[in-house]
């Protein structure tokens, strides 16, 4: 009998951690998980109820008719205006109001690098540059047109 009390405390002790489990998860699930898969349905009305932020690419061009125009034909056509612009639904809604954000000349290298800059894991045709070889201390903008970069 001496040897199965040890056996019987550990089985007390899972027993009693299982119960701990059990019923802190029923205080700390929320009511509606589970009815999506795993995915707690409020989550939708949640991220429905966040501020818009990105305008779109229609947006941009209904204003900026030249800029679109000029990228429509470049090889940054497939970009969102908001990839360098930053989110821009603010400046839609009252263009007088918040202006889009524009890289500097200090920071323009460091901007189109990210993109750019020579790298095993981008596509063989993909343009890429070696930084410390392809103009160093120059702004890309001072060769390259940000909105048609083969021009």
């Amino acid at each position: 009998m001496k040897d199965i009390e040890h056996l019987v405390r550990v089985a007390v002790i899972f027993l009693t951690a299982i119960a701990f489990f059990l019923v802190a998860r029923a205080m700390i699930k929320p009511p509606d998980y589970g009815k999506l898969g795993r995915y707690r349905a409020g989550a939708l009305d949640d991220i429905k109820a966040l501020p818009v932020k990105y305008a779109g690419q229609a947006s941009c061009a209904g204003c900026h008719k030249a800029q679109a125009k000029e990228k429509a034909g470049s090889s940054h056509r497939g970009m969102a205006c908001e990839s360098c612009h930053g989110a821009l639904a603010a400046h839609a809604a009252a263009p007088k109001g918040p202006k889009p954000s524009k890289p500097s000349e200090a920071e323009m290298r460091r901007f189109c690098l990210r993109c750019h800059e020579a790298s095993v894991s981008r596509p063989a045709k993909f343009p890429t540059v070696d930084d410390s070889k392809h103009n160093p201390d120059v702004a890309c903008s001072m060769c390259h047109k940000p909105h048609a970069p083969k021009l």
